[in-house]
């Protein structure tokens, strides 16, 4: 069994440009705490839009934040499950993209035919520098269960990759689908149950 990091982050990038910017995305934040949209204790919105490629907007909550996200010049919604993350990795994975999911279905619901993510694609951040060097030997330690791990979560092949080669940054893969359609609703469906059962 592989430790899970301290936290993990999971990233649904757009497949388009929207035509709502960032600000549009403030009350859709504000709004989701009033109405308790997605799991978690909701506390607050911030705007991070002054910081070139960050995190932009950030909907902080108790056990995991969500991101309208900049970062890497593509614009996607990123959660970062920061408390209660189960110890065994499959476990922490099937959990962060359940919420991750979530919160990306209901932010296409509330701009819809304008934001629109691709599933087929994530990027998992390991948020956790003493334990997941952004290393070669770590990502070949890690690949052949990562792989099976991702497979089982979207019941067909993976591919993944180290998303950044610079040893600075933070340890991430790049995970993508190929030549399939991810029902996005059936995905978040099946893996709310399996975490649930955990």
């Amino acid at each position: 069994m592989t430790k899970s990091p301290r936290r993990l982050g999971l990233k649904f990038s757009l497949k388009q440009t929207p035509q709502r910017q960032p600000d549009d995305i403030v009350p859709i934040f504000q709004r989701w705490i009033q109405e308790h949209t997605v799991d978690g204790m909701l506390i607050d919105v911030i705007d991070y839009k002054h910081v070139p490629e960050g995190p932009g907007v950030l909907l902080i909550a108790d056990e995991g934040d969500y991101a309208y996200d900049l970062g890497d010049g593509e614009i996607g919604l990123n959660y970062i499950r920061k408390r209660a993350i189960p110890d065994d990795l499959a476990d922490a994975l099937r959990l962060t993209f359940h919420h991750a999911l979530k919160a990306a279905i209901a932010l296409e619901a509330d701009a819809p035919g304008d934001i629109i993510f691709d599933y087929a694609s994530a990027k998992i951040s390991f948020l956790d520098r003493m334990h997941y060097r952004n290393e070669p030997a770590v990502f070949d330690a890690l690949h052949v269960e990562l792989a099976e791990i991702l497979s089982a979560i979207y019941r067909a092949p993976v591919d993944i990759s180290r998303a950044y080669e610079d040893p600075r940054r933070l340890f991430a893969v790049q995970c993508h689908v190929p030549a399939t359609d991810v029902d996005a609703h059936a995905l978040e469906k099946r893996l709310a149950e399996s975490w649930q059962s955990v």
